[in-house]
């Protein structure tokens, strides 16, 4: 737990820059070349003097700096004074300045820097992105990517969020182009030669790392929204390169919605006057939030209607809706500094999905959460490698590894948690008052709280730091008073490696119990747990059934005596438990197994509870449930790794026998599609020959001309299944499907990520091979290489192409080098053996891997306690197949 002295020692040690000078205000231009990739650029810089001065240290990275002169009128000269020493730090990424005259404080100067750079393939900073134009040639637009801290790759300035400015900007750029930034354009002025320079209105105040432009061949689609809570209709616009712009439709009609929600909920309207929206073919993130021109993948983005699938066209309503959240909740009021993050991403995690469940009802995204997210944080918070949704963070280079499940999930996670609590009207009453408090300014996790505390009238400080500051989270040990009339609850910090040490287990969270029963479901008691144990009022004996965390919402795993779990097995079997307490039961009862606080058969038994289930995400649980639980067992005997194939089909066989391979109808419910989909994959990657049998007809017939013969949903299904249970031809005609610039892009990456589920080692070793050729954007390695772990025989091909690899990658995404730790999770993830975990470890002692160690040492932990439970239950899972005639 962070105490008041730790968190102040937090602060003191970050490394920021000096305070002598303060910036307020940028004059920024910029002329790029898109013929010879490069761009020249001057900064005129407003600045604050706090101190007297000579010196000024500011940030920049990779930039050649060509000519730095300052004037002040307190300097009494004729004309600027140049700077006498100019230095470029590589490793501190900062400018260093100094000048033969000193300045004096409560004085204000204008630092004018001119510089240039190329515009490069990092995918940060002022980059170019490639993309292929009507007659297949090749083109480029010039694009940006600046959080988490690489403005200074663009141009010199004071890259840190407490150091808000305005920012005029100027883009000059060849005529036909389209010259985009964070605001309106203001002019626009021929300057000859073919050149145009087209400046934009000022911004509000404002974070470097929010700054953006993009320059390129490019179309839009535009809507307004209603006016209503601006004053005026808020012009919307979706860019694309030539071509595309109509599959920005539906995100088009996402974003009316949403900004319109969002100024309701917020109530504060849109800040900006226009919203524009881009995809870039070369982005490595999902998406940013720059304010009024937020940036995408393309599959982000874009939607082709007829063939994109329902899944991903869901992931882009989410996408956009949580980057708008980030208008306001990141950009309007910015964290006070990176360990923070969690304020802006945490937040809008949770918004995000509350804003597509408004709009979209039908998915059922709350639910769907429960898998995505909260299943998610929880999976990586039980390692003693995780780290608390504020981390300290001391220097730039520990930034980008904050950006995961932590932040992100478990952030969105905990704030599920406190707004069900507390209620929603009072949640957003306080959050209302904390925007309008802090617009245009910087805030921390300290100032929500105290804004959630006057709204609610609950000290939401007292109870919500220890899930912000501490690591972990806790399972709750449920037992029974004899006379059936009382819980006794006990709480424990949580180890997916097995039972944490005293030293380890000294937090006492502020738990929510919401306790019910058979007698009492439509009632959630208000229950909470804030001491190491408790008793609580619960007629257990005049019950059928009772169960913890209602709707889990929560942020704990539940262990109930033996006889409990059996009495909610049979109101499981009975439709008694609504959809989030069944996905909660079987996560924790597979949690438990894996981490040792109960056995796996114990979870085999639950799952039989489950044969009647028809809900999709339920069994999207049970699938990464059992797709564990084959990885970690993948070098047990045969006859236990076919007794676990048998297993899935007894699972997946008859949801296929019921749903079939065509939708019932047009109008079929999304997530009837993604279910039919998910049992095809269970029931053929586990060998059922019909469902095999009919894969590969409709793979031949798809490839014959007949593109009927599958939804958007089952394409990607079928594609597995064919290329796992088939040879070089499926898989080179996935892999022509991937290359063919036509296909949706979803679907595309769809058949990337399906060519590793081959069982053929020489096609696993193409595949590598060509992961790393030009075919393959360097953002979507990951997707080539993720499916080849789940065949056990090929994780040391994968391993060994990793560490060959490894200097050409450490090259290749030096700029961005948490996607290393992506790559490195995905290589490595999935081994079973201490000795393996040691081999690998021994591997990266002599390598720089500081911005990427944190993931390396979670998946050695995850090596470490898979191993662990293998050995544990090995003979358990063997002895439950004897027992069980399947």
């Amino acid at each position: 737990m962070c105490t008041s002295a730790a968190c102040n020692s937090a602060v003191e040690e970050r490394e920021l820059l000096p305070t002598n000078v303060t910036p307020t205000h940028y004059d920024l231009f910029l002329a790029p070349d898109l013929d010879s990739l490069t761009y020249s650029g001057r900064v005129s810089i407003k600045l604050r003097i706090n101190e007297p001065t000579d010196k000024i240290v500011l940030h920049a990275n990779e930039l050649e700096v060509k000519d730095v002169h300052i004037a002040s009128a307190a300097l009494g000269l004729d004309a600027p004074l140049k700077a006498s020493a100019v230095t470029l730090e590589k490793d501190d990424e900062t400018l260093h300045l100094s000048f033969a005259q000193q300045i004096p404080s409560d004085t204000e100067a204008t630092l004018t820097i001119s510089f240039g750079s190329v515009l490069n393939d990092l995918m940060v900073g002022f980059y170019r992105s490639a993309y292929t134009d009507a007659q297949g040639g090749t083109k480029y637009m010039a694009t940006t990517q600046f959080e988490p801290t690489d403005a200074r790759r663009a141009f010199p300035c004071w890259d840190e969020p407490m150091q808000k400015a305005t920012f005029d900007i100027t883009l000059r750029v060849k005529e036909e182009l389209v010259a985009l930034s964070n605001m309106d354009v203001a002019k626009t002025e021929s300057v000859g030669d073919g050149l145009k320079e087209v400046s934009f209105n000022t911004t509000p105040i404002m974070s470097t790392y929010l700054l953006a432009f993009v320059v390129g061949e490019l179309e839009y689609i535009e809507a307004e929204t209603s006016g209503k809570y601006n004053g005026r209709p808020i012009p919307c616009r979706v860019y694309t390169t030539p071509g595309k712009s109509e599959k920005g439709r539906f995100a088009l009609d996402v974003t009316v919605k949403v900004l319109e929600y969002y100024a309701d909920v917020f109530g504060i309207a849109y800040p900006l006057p226009k919203l524009d929206q881009i995809a870039i073919n070369d982005f490595e993130a999902g998406a940013m939030e720059n304010w009024g021109l937020i940036t995408y993948r393309e599959v982000a983005l874009l939607v082709d209607e007829a063939n994109t699938s329902s899944r991903a066209k869901q992931q882009v309503a989410y996408v956009v809706s949580h980057e708008l959240a980030h208008q306001w909740f990141g950009n309007l009021v910015t964290m006070e500094w990176w360990s923070e993050l969690w304020l802006n991403e945490g937040f809008a995690t949770w918004v995000g999905t509350l804003a597509v469940d408004h709009v979209f009802p039908e998915y059922h995204i709350w639910t769907q959460f429960l898998v995505d997210e909260f299943q998610r944080a929880l999976a990586l918070d039980a390692l003693r490698s995780s780290h608390p949704i504020q981390v300290p963070v001391r220097r730039s280079s520990e930034i980008s590894q904050i950006f995961d499940a932590i932040s992100y999930s478990k952030g969105g996670s905990a704030i599920r948690m406190l707004s069900s609590y507390i209620g929603l009207d009072s949640f957003f009453k306080g959050i209302r008052a904390y925007l309008q408090k802090h617009k245009y300014a910087n805030a921390s996790t300290a100032n929500l709280w105290s804004a959630l505390s006057d709204a609610s009238g609950a000290d939401v400080t007292k109870f919500m730091a220890l899930w912000t500051q501490t690591i972990g989270y806790p399972i709750l040990t449920v037992t029974e008073a004899a006379d059936g009339a009382k819980l006794h609850v006990r709480q424990n910090r949580y180890l997916s490696a097995g039972e944490a040490t005293e030293e380890e287990d000294q937090t006492l969270w502020w738990v929510p119990l919401g306790i019910v029963t058979s007698e009492t479901k439509s009632q959630n008691s208000s229950g909470v747990l804030t001491t190491r144990e408790a008793d609580f009022d619960v007629s257990v004996s005049a019950a059928k059934w009772y169960k913890l965390n209602k709707d889990t919402v929560g942020i704990y795993r539940v262990k109930y005596p033996a006889s409990a779990v059996a009495n909610l097995a049979d109101a499981i079997s009975a439709g008694q438990l609504d959809i989030n307490d069944r996905i909660g039961i079987i996560a924790d009862s597979a949690s438990l197994a894996s981490s040792g606080h109960s056995n796996t058969s114990d979870f085999l038994t639950l799952l039989r509870a489950y044969d009647k289930e028809t809900e999709f995400v339920v069994w999207q649980e049970i699938v990464l449930r059992i797709d564990a639980l084959q990885s970690v067992w993948a070098s047990a005997p045969e006859e236990v790794k076919a007794n676990l194939q048998t297993l899935s089909r007894k699972l997946f066989s008859p949801l296929v026998a019921r749903l079939g391979w065509e939708s019932t109808s047009k109008s079929e419910d999304s997530l009837v599609s993604r279910l039919r989909a998910l049992a095809i994959r269970g029931a053929g990657m586990s060998g059922d020959k019909t469902v095999v049998d009919e894969a590969n007809r409709r793979f031949s017939a798809f490839f014959g001309g007949d593109k009927s013969v599958f939804t958007t949903d089952t394409l990607r299904t079928a594609f597995a299944v064919a290329v796992r249970n088939g040879g070089r031809d499926e898989f080179e005609k996935v892999k022509s499907y991937y290359l063919d610039a036509e296909n949706p892009v979803d679907q595309k990456l769809a058949a990337l990520s399906c060519l590793g589920f081959t069982t053929d080692p020489a096609l696993v070793d193409e595949l590598l091979e060509f992961a790393l050729s030009d075919k393959v954007r360097n953002q979507d390695v990951h997707q080539a290489i993720v499916a080849i772990s789940t065949y056990g025989a090929h994780r040391e091909r994968l391993w060994k192409w990793y560490r060959d690899s490894y200097n050409q990658l450490v090259t290749r995404y030096r700029a961005s080098m948490n996607y290393m730790g992506i790559l490195v999770r995905l290589s490595i993830g999935e081994f079973i053996g201490d000795a393996k975990a040691d081999e690998i470890a021994a591997y990266f002692s002599d390598k720089n891997t500081s911005k990427f160690q944190r993931v390396i040492d979670q998946s050695l932990e995850k090596i470490r306690s898979n191993t662990a439970w293998y050995e544990k239950d090995k003979d358990d899972v063997t002895e439950w197949f004897v027992q069980n005639t399947l």
